[in-house]
């Protein structure tokens, strides 16, 4: 076969040969499409109900945790309160017995009467320090999970729950040292002993403390500065008051309430002596329940 008739064979056999959109018409007709769509429906359906899986696990652990959180945040709350209003009751026991002490001054019966009552006026520098229960939500806010909460108020009410008692206890710190030189003015008159008990007990030297300029102004400036402590303790306690009632309310508590009670309603002015202050233990401490 010469060239001519070997070149006139391959244009004849190119010519017969299906071209390529040709083939790819022919190979898109012969595809089981039917098959196919059923397949990639399955495929799609299966990676969504996994992904669905997937996500409505970690919902149950996050409902989990919450739930877990908000028991050991009522717990934590409810001692916080009681912790709070103990401390509430001690400065606003200092602080009647200073004013009672500075009221009887020119009083020589009443005098004679403070200096058989062991104790008063004898803690100037006394303040209780609080290890507040915060642990829980400390621990959470320190991890970047507060966002577990699903309740937005209550994640704003923890707030400012740990704003108030560090404000209360920046307060604490801070007034030490006046409470310290309030103490030194006072110490002078001091009358130390022991009791049946070999408890210290002390009682102040009143008459002659009354002739003493600097003793009396020290008288006032321990119960102003025991009602700036027990305003601060005072406003902690709402915060954590309203913390708790939303959080026995979400878990169904029994000390659910419809109304918190609070001692101020907006933060309290610290030139105002609250009256509660002058109240006995017991009674201060009934008072501050909340319930």
């Amino acid at each position: 076969m010469d060239d001519n008739e070997r070149a006139g064979a391959v244009a004849v056999t190119a010519a017969q040969r299906p071209s390529r959109l040709t083939r790819l018409r022919s190979a898109f007709r012969s595809r089981d499409w039917l098959g196919l769509g059923i397949e990639l429906m399955v495929v799609t359906l299966g990676v969504l109900l996994a992904f669905q899986i997937d996500q409505w696990a970690q919902d149950r652990r996050e409902s989990r945790d919450e739930q877990q959180f908000l028991e050991r945040m009522w717990h934590e709350t409810a001692d916080a309160i009681e912790e709070t209003e103990w401390a509430m009751t001690m400065h606003g026991r200092f602080r009647r017995e200073f004013i009672q002490g500075f009221n009887a001054l020119n009083d020589p019966v009443a005098l004679a009467r403070l200096v058989a009552t062991p104790n008063i006026g004898c803690r100037a520098a006394v303040m209780p320090a609080l290890g507040f229960n915060d642990t829980a939500f400390q621990e959470l806010s320190a991890s970047g999970r507060l966002n577990i909460l699903s309740d937005t108020q209550l994640r704003a009410d923890l707030r400012d729950v740990v704003a108030a008692q560090a404000d209360a206890e920046g307060n604490r710190q801070n007034n030490y040292g006046l409470g310290i030189e309030n103490q030194r003015a006072l110490n002078p008159y001091y009358v130390l002993g022991m009791d049946e008990n070999d408890n210290r007990t002390c009682r102040m030297d009143w008459p002659r403390l009354a002739r003493d300029p600097m003793a009396r102004t020290a008288l006032v400036r321990s119960a102003r500065l025991h009602t700036l402590l027990w305003n601060k303790r005072a406003y902690a306690r709402d915060k954590l008051a309203i913390a708790h009632n939303r959080i026995a309310c979400t878990l169904g508590k029994s000390d659910c309430r419809d109304e918190v009670r609070q001692i101020f309603r907006e933060r309290p002015r610290y030139d105002v002596i609250p009256p509660e202050a002058r109240d006995d233990v017991q009674r201060s401490a009934q008072m501050y329940q909340g319930s």
